[in-house]
């Protein structure tokens, strides 16, 4: 598998409304996943720079940035 591979899977488990996006509360939950326990603060901040359209969700595609930037 692939990192594209691996990110897709990822992003898949971790939208679990299936609307296509990460929210905010699923981004969360993914941090906690890959990088332990960390302060809220950080956790906006991480998302803030992923969110490139500003939207208030992470895309698909702003995920696999994020993943290959930071080699998750």
């Amino acid at each position: 598998m692939n990192r594209r591979e691996l990110v897709e899977a990822l992003f898949e488990e971790f939208d679990e409304n299936g609307d296509g996006a990460i929210s905010r509360r699923e981004f969360k939950e993914l941090l906690a996943c890959l990088l332990g326990e960390h302060d809220v603060k950080t956790d906006n901040k991480i998302f803030d720079d992923f969110d490139s359209n500003h939207d208030n969700k992470i895309t698909r595609d702003e995920l696999i940035d994020l993943v290959i930037e930071f080699a998750i």
